[in-house]
């Protein structure tokens, strides 16, 4: 049995016309199948015009819609493809690229004809107005819809699509995604206080006020902070701030050693993951390493630091703020260490390891600096790096083989949440090869269909996920490492970019799911659901209703 495996990949902006062959390119395979459909309003069902349809798989094409939302691929050969469409003024699903509707799997032989209907949902309108504790209008001052999201240990709010307001403190944003949000305006401005004469050096540092982030309606955190509801097609108007400014104390400090060579940012993070954590970032003066951050308000944070370029140096310590400027802070930057590593193969000997890398990655959203680059295993199964201290996740990419365990020195250690600290470091891996083989059926599909998009992920937490093409007229099986898992089948490949990246939805999503617990080398069959688009798009509008 053969599986078609379908990734959803980041798209670039398309043309709006067949793309055209360079002169080197070969001729595209040609066929008598045929793929058309129209492309239409989800919300008027009216058809969309100049819509781009991009075809994907064996052969890749673009064609757009005319004035009856109407598209038509030709002459293709035999095979799996995705017709993806998209359009101004119909945004994707903020960072994760997904469009619920705008995508699906069609598959054609010999001389098909087949059909597709394909949706897109419009985008939202956002309008308010900033203003001062004095009612005056504040200009530049940014304005993002927020969504809570789940990377790693913890829950962070991510900015979306932002404004910024004009010099009558009005803002428009266009194009976002319909949901719901938490909308956070953030104004940059500092309002000098009264002071006696100081004298100016590096280090000096002048009073002032700043504006604290607000959460609408007049919130200093999300505590107090209410979401507003943002149809798909509508404009909301009437989302406006006044800005109270908050006293804030002076934090400084100097770093060692002196890098003249390296250019060094520090940033300042709240310890709460769902305060943004963009707010505070200095430079560090090459010529003594002071650094000054000139109104910092009370709480508790976590000083990074991080070069750029080699050799990598970093340092992170915690730093609380009360409601007098701390004492001048000594950072001491500590180098990567060298991280050195065994790899044991247990089970098949025979595993192919040509050309196996070991890769780190951050865990979840911790900032560690610089990753190193994927580091080769040696023929006797070893290998060497320079790692930054930090959380980050192991990955072994073995082909079939998967990562049994970690020692970290004399310590089991998990893969997703490998832990390196400012000393050199020695790592055991052992690979293991005993798969489960799990024959699934799928259980609720529309009676018109014929295949679905089965998703597969670790419940665990960690990187594992599959994404397969099921037929119902074949065999299905998964090969999976021992663990346990939630199984789900789609009709489209509207979640895919979602499941990849947000363990929000994730999360949301596995209470549709089955759990599957698989052992090493065990055989079992397993029923799975199907979840229709509808209940899709109602978990990525608002993943914490089901959480």
């Amino acid at each position: 049995m053969r599986l078609a495996i379908t990734m959803l990949a980041a798209l670039g902006p398309m043309q709006a016309q067949l793309i055209p062959l360079a002169k080197n390119d070969l001729a595209p395979e040609t066929g008598k199948a045929s793929i058309e459909g129209v492309v239409v309003d989800s919300v008027t069902h009216l058809p969309i015009r100049n819509a781009t349809v991009a075809l994907s798989g064996r052969t890749p094409l673009t064609a757009v819609t005319d004035a009856e939302g109407h598209f038509a691929f030709r002459q293709l050969p035999s095979g799996v493809y995705t017709v993806r469409a998209q359009a101004n003024n119909y945004p994707t699903n903020g960072q994760f690229g997904s469009q619920f509707g705008n995508q699906e799997p069609v598959s054609v032989a010999g001389e098909d004809q087949k059909t597709t209907h394909l949706s897109l949902t419009p985008g939202v309108v956002l309008r308010g107005r900033i203003v001062d504790e004095e009612g005056t209008p504040l200009a530049g001052c940014r304005i993002s819809p927020a969504q809570i999201r789940t990377r790693g240990a913890g829950r962070t709010l991510q900015e979306g699509r932002s404004g910024l307001t004009d010099q009558n403190g009005e803002y428009r944003i266009e194009d976002i995604p319909a949901g719901k949000y938490y909308v956070v305006a953030q104004c940059f401005q500092t309002i000098p206080m009264p002071h006696a004469f100081i004298r100016r050096d590096a280090m000096a540092v002048i009073p002032t006020l700043t504006y604290p982030p607000l959460y609408y309606p007049a919130a200093a955190d999300l505590s107090g902070a209410t979401r507003v509801t943002l149809a798909p097609g509508t404009e909301l108007s009437g989302i406006d701030f006044r800005m109270a400014p908050g006293t804030g104390v002076p934090f400084r400090g100097r770093v060692q050693p002196l890098l003249p060579d390296s250019a060094i940012q520090l940033t300042l993070l709240p310890k709460d993951s769902l305060l943004l954590r963009n707010q505070q970032g200095t430079r560090v003066n090459p010529a003594n390493g002071e650094f000054r951050f000139p109104s910092v308000r009370a709480g508790s944070y976590e000083l990074v630091a991080t070069t750029f370029g080699a050799p990598f140096y970093s340092a992170r310590v915690p730093v609380e703020v009360g409601g007098t400027a701390p004492d001048p802070l000594d950072l001491v930057l500590t180098p990567a260490q060298p991280v050195t590593g065994t790899i044991r193969i247990d089970g098949d000997g025979n595993l192919p390891l040509k050309n196996t890398q070991v890769l780190l990655t951050p865990s979840g959203d911790e900032f560690v600096g610089a990753a190193p680059p994927p580091t080769a295993v040696r023929e006797d199964l070893t290998f060497t790096m320079s790692v930054a201290p930090g959380r980050w996740r192991l990955q072994v990419n073995t082909g079939q083989g998967y990562i049994k365990s970690v020692m970290l020195g004399d310590q089991e250690v998990s893969a997703s949440a490998l832990e390196i600290g400012p000393a050199p470091a020695a790592l055991k891996i052992v690979i293991g090869t005993k798969r489960a083989q799990v024959e699934v059926s799928v259980a609720g599909l529309p009676p018109d269909a014929t295949s679905a998009t089965v998703h597969v992920w670790a419940a665990d937490g960690s990187d594992y996920r599959q994404n397969l093409s099921y037929n119902v007229q074949a065999p299905f099986r998964l090969s999976l490492p021992p663990g346990r898992y939630y199984a789900c089948a789609v009709a489209q490949l509207d979640a895919l970019a979602l499941l990849q990246q947000d363990e929000t939805f994730r999360k949301a999503l596995a209470g549709h799911c089955s759990s599957v617990e698989v052992s090493e080398d065990s055989h079992l069959t397993v029923q799975i659901p199907f979840v229709a688009g509808e209940d899709l798009k109602r978990i990525a509008d608002d993943p914490d209703a089901e959480n």
